[in-house]
């Protein structure tokens, strides 16, 4: 079999050179990028996040966990012995008329007290008769997991 053009001469084939030609390979970060923030989007979104009140406190530590889904009112007690209502800082002598109002607003609630480890016993205690006055059944003292 023999190759040629209409004039029956032969047909020579060149090669092509390749040096001319570049290729053009690169990763495109936009999906990349766009992957990413998904993700990261997705995370935030998914991820619980624990309610604690504003007043920062040393939590004892205790090795024992328990929870329930109430209704809840924190009381928070400082070390130097101030007092706060779910995040609102109120004085001793108004305690029980405050939290009275807010037993009236929510239905069965739990009192969860976050007391400083280096706060008073006798006022957990008086947080306790106050609150056991105002008709809340269930309190509990907030602890913080060992490490």
């Amino acid at each position: 079999m023999k190759l040629s053009d209409e004039n029956n001469s032969p047909v020579y084939f060149r090669r092509r050179r390749t040096d001319n030609l570049k290729l053009k390979s690169s990763l495109e970060l936009t999906p990349l990028v766009n992957v990413v923030f998904l993700l990261l989007l997705f995370l935030i979104v998914s991820s619980t996040f624990v309610q604690r009140p504003g007043v920062k406190v040393e939590l004892p530590v205790s090795s024992s966990i328990w929870g329930e889904e109430r209704e809840k009112i924190y009381v928070s007690l400082t070390y130097d012995n101030i007092l706060f209502l779910n995040e609102k800082r109120i004085e001793w002598k108004q305690f029980p008329e405050v939290l009275n109002e807010a037993v009236l607003k929510l239905q069965n609630p739990i009192l969860i007290i976050n007391a400083d480890e280096k706060s008073a016993h006798g006022e957990i205690v008086k947080i306790m008769d106050t609150a056991k006055e105002t008709g809340i059944k269930s309190i509990i003292i907030s602890t913080q997991p060992p490490e």
